[in-house]
């Protein structure tokens, strides 16, 4: 008798962690049926079915569940990178909340994972490295602030429906496509150019900061061993472990790019009082829980990140 396949709908799969979420449960020898959701764009490499949907939008979304009746739901659709409060509340958390209608309306056994973020703790004292999970939640944008109510969104449907919602905060992920919004990105696409001029000038923000940089294949190996073994309710951090001053970062995609570059900081590109100056987080939750480990090296997420997107 021929196993059923599960059937994953994973949304935002038409961004960063999205099209690697779909590459890596493309090449699983138990490959589910991947089902992928956003609100325009091209449907990514290795999924089976796309939809063209505003996740904000209650029937919509509805009528997405109803259709696929996915086993398991990986929820990345968001946005950020806006001070607009109300446009990231509707990206980013009444999306959630209209999966998750949807979800116990049509689906309520589905296993739901949804993705929080590192933001939702904002400013962190020294005493309080690394960040646990247990670490208070003081938000400083309104990013951070959506998907902290976000998250009580997911533990609210849990704790009252029953659902199966567990949250990942993943912190900074890099590699290949990541996003020129964010410093990593911004580094790898001047870069690009740099290299195809054969010299120049990189335009920078704060350089003294420090991140904790997570390598996107051990964040979606991560995403995908919550969903074989969720846990309802909870909050795990996905992160590297360790602090990584961004200078340090860029020196390291300067010297992989191999060419001459003159570093200027731009003034416009300094985040002011929102920017946090040193974040890192613990993973011992997630450890404890499923046995992950993030795996790859720093200098090899460099190299991945400074590879053209595809």
């Amino acid at each position: 008798m021929e196993i059923q396949r599960k059937r994953v709908l994973i949304t935002g799969a038409g961004g960063f962690f999205g099209r690697h979420l779909c590459a890596y449960l493309a090449d699983l020898s138990t490959r589910p049926t991947i089902l992928a959701a956003d609100l325009s764009g091209a449907a990514p490499p290795g999924c089976d079915a796309f939809h063209t949907v505003d996740l904000s939008a209650p029937a919509d979304v509805r009528t997405l569940i109803r259709l696929e009746k996915p086993d398991t739901i990986v929820h990345l659709a968001g946005q950020f990178g806006t001070d607009d409060a109300l446009a990231v509340f509707r990206a980013n958390a009444a999306s959630l909340i209209a999966i998750l209608e949807a979800v116990r309306a049509e689906v309520p056994h589905a296993v739901t994972l949804t993705a929080g973020s590192a933001a939702e703790y904002g400013h962190i004292d020294p005493d309080q490295l690394p960040v646990t999970e247990q670490t208070p939640c003081r938000p400083v944008t309104a990013y951070g602030f959506s998907k902290r109510l976000a998250t009580e969104a997911a533990v609210f449907y849990h704790r009252t429906y029953g659902l199966s919602v567990t949250v990942m905060r993943p912190f900074q992920l890099i590699g290949r496509g990541v996003t020129s919004r964010l410093a990593p990105g911004a580094f790898a696409e001047q870069l690009r150019e740099i290299i195809r001029a054969g010299g120049g000038t990189i335009h920078v923000g704060n350089l003294d900061s420090q991140r904790d940089f997570l390598d996107v294949h051990d964040a979606v190996e991560a995403a995908w061993m919550l969903c074989d073994k969720p846990a309802p309710g909870g909050v795990f951090n996905l992160c590297s472990g360790r602090p990584t001053r961004v200078g340090d970062l860029l020196d390291a995609m300067i010297a992989a790019s191999g060419v001459s570059v003159q570093v200027e900081v731009d003034s416009a590109r300094l985040r002011g009082a929102s920017d946090v100056s040193v974040v890192y987080g613990s993973h011992d939750t997630l450890t404890a829980h499923c046995g992950w480990q993030p795996r790859t090296p720093l200098a090899q997420s460099v190299r991945d990140t400074l590879d053209p997107p595809r």
